[in-house]
């Protein structure tokens, strides 16, 4: 029972989607939980092993309770490998429903896009709009995406360091660092 609620546990911080109303963590409660889980499983794993390794080379025999172990790493290792993790394609027309609503000269805070917690909206005054993802905000760095039908996003001037990559089309991923006051 320990080792399959450890690894549903890892599985979640893995995917980074938890139950509840937001789905999802900072990365920094997310990096904490995954390192937390990820010790008791080996302690687990270790107990697990010895207490194998004492039945079969002292006892000389093969007990059932041998298999479920390795059977529930093997299973949720796959599935964590194996569910896609949230991209922005998956989510685009979600975004682009955003962009289209979104009131002019106005910010919205602590809304759900698709899979994405974003912490907000902002509309900036070369006309891009930001949306950070409550994910990729630790500390003064921060990151998201933009919508910016005239080109290039340039961070308005607001961020002390400002990396775009093109998507397609007007979309682009951002990361920047916030100027440290």
């Amino acid at each position: 029972m320990c080792t399959a609620v450890l690894a549903t546990g890892i599985v979640f911080a893995v995917v980074d989607w938890w139950p509840g109303a937001a789905h999802t963590a900072d990365d920094l409660a997310n990096d904490l939980i995954l390192t937390t889980l990820g010790f008791l499983f080996f302690l687990t794993g270790t107990v697990w092993a010895t207490k194998t390794f004492n039945v079969v080379v002292r006892y000389r025999r093969w007990s059932w309770w041998i298999v479920p172990a390795p059977v529930i790493v093997v299973m949720a290792l796959l599935l964590a490998l194996l569910l896609p993790a949230p991209s922005f394609h998956s989510a685009r027309s979600d975004f682009e429903a955003v962009v289209t609503t979104m009131p002019e000269g106005d910010a919205l805070w602590g809304i759900d896009v698709g899979p994405f917690s974003i912490s907000s909206v902002t509309r900036h005054r070369d006309g891009a709009i930001y949306f950070v993802d409550e994910d990729q905000v630790f500390w003064l760095s921060t990151g998201g995406w933009v919508y910016s039908p005239t080109g290039q996003p340039t961070g308005d001037k607001y961020y002390e360091e400002f990396e775009a990559t093109h998507i397609d089309g007007p979309w682009y991923e951002f990361r920047a660092h916030l100027p440290n006051w």
